[in-house]
């Protein structure tokens, strides 16, 4: 079942927050305010009254005429109520090679371009989880936006994730889904070119809902499903589990902290549980829709960024 706040804009009471029960979809915004991040700053998300009260008020009342499914239809019709990005995170961190298959898909992909080798198969087996910058605010786009594919890039991929949010005491207070775009092409080229394919306009897809920690009993058995259609027609149908994540979520928070606060609000998107070939090269236009057991379906449109250097530039 299906449970969790989501940003709506609705035509008929503007933007609102709602929280779904299975496909229903409540207007709790008297309750929980216009804003998710600031039930996490407030420490609200998961406060015993709040959700009582929240609990309280899915009645008649305040069942919306749609469901959540209609949320998540594929493209934003105006006069047509949508899902909108759920919170605007001051920070989104990323892992790396946190599934065994991804570390195999990496490492194949170079040894096959007679590149040097053995980098993924050591983060995998290293006692230090690799963990980076993803992005800020500006960098997210929620269900039915646009993700960015770099104009420098021709092997633009997408990862299917798992995301933890964060209060600043180091708290998980949320589930949602990411798709950490990713630059693949860049990134095998060096490991100092991370940045780069990593961070950019549109590379990192939230939503479409933020589950309460308490929700989510056991994070690590959840079933992850990615699909890539181009043209209406579906070119990639893949599964996977974040039963097959390596490291704790204990562990990379713990990681993420040391040394290094972050604020109310912060993602970490915790790695790739499909094993997505590498090969899959997203091209302008493509649908990725990721699901995550629990979290519902997040689904985002390519978009092909233009290069601002002058021609001949490095």
């Amino acid at each position: 079942m299906t449970s969790g706040y989501v940003s709506v804009d609705d035509p008929d009471r503007g933007i609102l927050t709602a929280f779904v029960h299975d496909d229903e979809v409540f207007d709790v915004t008297r309750i929980a305010g216009p804003d998710l991040l600031s039930m996490i700053v407030e420490r609200r998300l998961n406060d015993a009254e709040v959700l009582r009260e929240v609990h309280a008020a899915l009645t008649p009342a305040n069942l919306r005429p749609y469901g959540f499914a209609e949320l998540l239809q594929e493209a934003s019709v105006q006069g047509r109520p949508h899902a909108r990005l759920p919170f605007q995170p001051p920070e989104i961190w990323g892992v790396g090679v946190s599934y065994r298959r991804a570390a195999e898909l990496h490492e194949e992909d170079l040894r096959a371009e007679g590149r040097v080798t053995g980098l993924y198969d050591y983060v995998f087996s290293s006692a230090r989880p690799e963990i980076f910058f993803k992005g800020v605010a500006r960098h997210a786009v929620g269900p039915n936006g646009f993700f960015g594919v770099r104009g420098d890039s021709d092997g633009t991929i997408v990862e299917a994730e798992l995301a933890c949010v964060f209060d600043r005491g180091g708290a998980i207070v949320a589930y949602t889904i990411a798709n950490d775009v990713t630059a693949w092409d860049i990134e095998k080229q060096s490991p100092l070119f991370l940045c780069y394919a990593k961070i950019f306009t549109g590379s990192c897809g939230l939503g479409p809902l933020l589950a309460p920690a308490h929700t989510i009993p056991d994070p690590r058995r959840l079933a992850v499903r990615c699909v890539i259609e181009r043209v209406g027609r579906v070119i990639y149908d893949g599964h996977g589990s974040t039963a097959n994540m390596k490291r704790t979520l204990e562990e990379l928070t713990l990681y993420l902290r040391d040394c290094n606060e972050v604020p109310d609000g912060t993602v970490l998107c915790t790695g790739t549980a499909v094993g997505i070939p590498n090969a899959m090269i997203i091209e302008d236009g493509d649908r990725v829709s990721i699901e995550i057991e629990r979290l519902g379906r997040l689904s985002t449109v390519a978009r092909r960024i233009p290069v601002m250097r002058t021609q001949g530039g490095q």
